[in-house]
């Protein structure tokens, strides 16, 4: 490894150190609670350390927020596979939006970032219009899945909308207030919603 891969691969990795510090006084201490200094003695390393890789606070925020949400994105690149069930790849989008809160550390973080924004609409509306339309993938997806003959959509974006707010609402939100279930405590409803959403689009239920 040369020593300008090696600066870079040891950036990377005090930056992950740093927002996994931040991460932990969130959650701990909550956000307004959580200055530099804590978030320093969380990550283990000097506040200039802090400084050299984030002008402030919020720097810090948006970073957390971005890292959550490209973890979330990889697990939303899914192509229709006309060899496969409705039902199971719509799971996987499903699961995509689960992932946020089927694990107790992530679902501390949400908790968190959901308060800020709600807090703080002016900054929720910032952070929304750094980030490309959503849903993208699934809109994508379901064109596919309408074109095959499979599916009856209308509007791709007003399908894909609704299947968000369903998962959304059933299980995201309701999580934010209770403890951390499993994939398999989930699952039920999870399947519950896609058959319904099915029965809504789906346009031919033996293809299904």
């Amino acid at each position: 490894m040369n020593d300008k891969l090696k600066k870079t691969t040891n950036t990377l990795k005090k930056r992950e150190t740093i927002m996994d510090g931040a991460i932990k006084a969130f959650v701990m201490e909550g956000y307004e609670k959580s200055s530099m200094d804590r978030i320093a003695y969380h990550a283990q390393v000097s506040k200039r350390t802090v400084y050299n890789h984030f002008a402030n606070k919020d720097d810090l925020f948006q970073a957390v927020f971005k890292r959550l949400l490209s973890e979330q994105e990889l697990l939303k690149n899914i192509s229709y596979d006309p060899d496969k069930t409705l039902e199971e790849q719509l799971a996987l989008f499903a699961d995509a939006e689960i992932f946020l809160i089927n694990d107790p550390s992530r679902l501390a973080l949400c908790k968190v970032l959901t308060t800020v924004f709600i807090q703080d609409s002016q900054l929720a509306m910032e952070t929304k219009s750094k980030y490309g339309p959503p849903h993208t993938n699934l809109v994508n997806w379901l064109k596919s899945a309408d074109e095959d003959g499979r599916m009856e959509i209308p509007d791709p974006h007003t399908a894909a909308q609704i299947f968000h707010s369903m998962i959304e609402g059933a299980l995201t939100w309701p999580a934010l207030f209770q403890p951390c279930q499993t994939d398999e405590q989930l699952r039920p409803l999870k399947e519950d919603m896609i058959k319904t959403y099915l029965c809504r689009f789906g346009k031919d239920s033996k293809k299904i």
